[in-house]
């Protein structure tokens, strides 16, 4: 199974020992509440997972009845299982995005670059001061969101907490959605 490589690949740096269950309940088995190289991807607790699916819902229509969040990644992207998707929210983007693979497949297909570990890897050389891994609640946010103009780069990230980060980029991108086609969104220099 891919899951033995994954974490062969990425080793298990921390583990959240709230609400998880038995090995082997479902998605929330043996990896329930780990964290994988020092918050590149931590794999949800049942208890963070009805979080997870309360705040995707509010964001992206759809989600509801359909997909299960499993995992979320050092910046804030969840990562959720339907029948034969997986589904990554992106806060930052106020978007859904079909992967078109189930969850082995999305596993197996190339994680490193899904879950942007080059990126990582380039955050956390640009703030030596600060190693520390990623606590479970932790993620890596923007300043200015992406839907304000901000850019996509290490000097605009920081460390923040992971609920307020998606519950701001959720209710930044309902009030994006609502403005009049073609305005312009920029941050003052």
């Amino acid at each position: 199974m891919t899951l033995e490589v994954l974490l062969r690949r990425f080793p298990v740096t921390d583990t959240v020992a709230d609400d998880v269950p038995e090995e082997g309940d479902g998605l929330f088995g043996e990896v329930a509440g780990k964290t994988l190289a020092e918050g590149l991807l931590r794999f949800h607790t049942p208890a963070s997972a009805r979080v997870s699916y309360a705040a995707c819902a509010r964001l992206v229509a759809g989600i509801e009845g359909c997909y299960v969040p499993f995992a979320f990644d050092w910046s804030g992207r969840e990562l959720l299982a339907g029948a034969d998707d997986v589904v990554v929210v992106d806060p930052a983007r106020g978007t859904a995005l079909s992967t078109g693979l189930d969850p082995d497949g999305f596993l197996a297909a190339g994680v490193e670059d899904r879950l942007g570990a080059g990126a990582f890897r380039e955050w956390r050389e640009a703030y030596p001061g600060d190693p520390d891994p990623l606590a479970f609640d932790e993620v890596v946010g923007y300043r200015v969101p992406l839907l304000l103009g901000g850019e996509d780069a290490v000097a605009n990230r920081e460390r923040t907490g992971r609920r307020d980060y998606f519950d701001n980029c959720a209710a930044i991108a309902r009030q994006v959605r609502r403005l009049p086609e073609g305005t312009v969104i920029s941050t003052p220099a």
